[in-house]
């Protein structure tokens, strides 16, 4: 539904996208993870149209972006960062407004502002000022003119930002009830955010996705990986190469008095772990393990692409 191939961003001689591919299928919420300044903000500005690439294509259910802009916004109910509203206007004006804006008139508009309504649960207060509503429903408001014409793609630029806990949680609930009839891009730095309300998480930073970055969310597991906790009778070097030739196993550090050991999805056979140090003559005093989680992963990630240590 929505295709990204070699997505480049210049800015003068500072590349903020470099070379960004990825592919979100008709009903996937896709959670668009990454720190501040990662380049979430200038990827979904180029999927909306909002934005032109200097090099790459992206293609919106069907349409190209630089072809068929209008189609392509036609496409797509875009929530920026900070949702676009008019403070002395109230909810109902503002929605008619946008409707306008958006080709729609009549006894259509009235029943897509209706709908809209209902569905983000503004009825309430509707008829209120919209620079008087807390923030939560200022957002909800937001939400509901990207649903106004009732597109089949939503994205979402930080829907929960500054928002209290209440209020995250309502806006969370929400867009788990939308990801039933829309595919959803939501971008976010906030770990939780993707876990709660996605299906599926890539992780950008510094304007490159980060390799291994693609992650299913439907799962028990993230893919399956897991990592265990051994501590040896003794130590030694060469436990590390011992560990590392057995198949299956991804990657060993040395963690206090503790080898750590990550698996991938195919590694069934934990006993293979002990009984390779049993036979090689470390001992075994303890032998643990633990599933990877998106917080593990995205460290990980990150730290690796600064340089950090594994």
């Amino acid at each position: 539904m929505i295709e990204l191939k070699k997505i480049t961003k210049r800015y003068g001689d500072r590349t903020v996208l470099d070379s960004v591919s990825f592919k979100v299928e008709k009903g996937e919420v896709l959670g668009f993870l990454g720190p501040n300044g990662a380049g979430k903000t200038t990827t979904m500005r180029i999927i909306t149209g909002y934005l032109s690439p200097s090099d790459g294509e992206v293609t919106v259910n069907g349409y190209d972006v630089r072809k068929d802009p209008l189609r392509v916004k036609g496409s797509i109910g875009y929530l920026p960062e900070l949702a676009p509203a008019y403070p002395e206007m109230t909810v109902l004006g503002y929605f008619r407004f946008m409707a306008g804006l958006k080709g729609m008139s009549g006894a259509s508009a009235g029943f897509s502002i209706e709908r809209v309504i209902k569905q983000t649960n503004l009825d309430k207060v509707k008829e209120r000022i919209i620079g008087n509503l807390s923030r939560g429903y200022r957002q909800r408001v937001g939400i509901a003119q990207s649903l106004l014409s009732d597109p089949p793609i939503l994205i979402l630029d930080e829907p929960t930002v500054g928002l209290d806990p209440e209020q995250i949680i309502e806006i969370r609930n929400l867009i788990r009830e939308l990801g039933k009839d829309h595919t959803i891009i939501l971008s976010t730095h906030i770990l939780p955010e993707v876990t709660v309300t996605c299906n599926r998480v890539i992780v950008i930073n510094d304007g490159r996705l980060l390799g291994g970055g693609d992650y299913d969310l439907s799962g028990a597991d993230l893919h399956g990986d897991r990592v265990y906790r051994l501590v040896t009778a003794r130590e030694d070097n060469g436990i590390i190469g011992t560990l590392e030739s057995i198949a299956g196993i991804n990657g060993v550090k040395k963690e206090n008095n503790a080898y750590l050991i990550k698996t991938g999805p195919d590694f069934k056979t934990p006993e293979m772990i002990t009984d390779r140090v049993f036979k090689a003559g470390y001992g075994v005093s303890e032998f643990s393990s633990r599933a990877v989680n998106l917080e593990d992963e995205y460290i990980r990630l990150i730290s690796q692409d600064r340089g950090g240590v594994q």
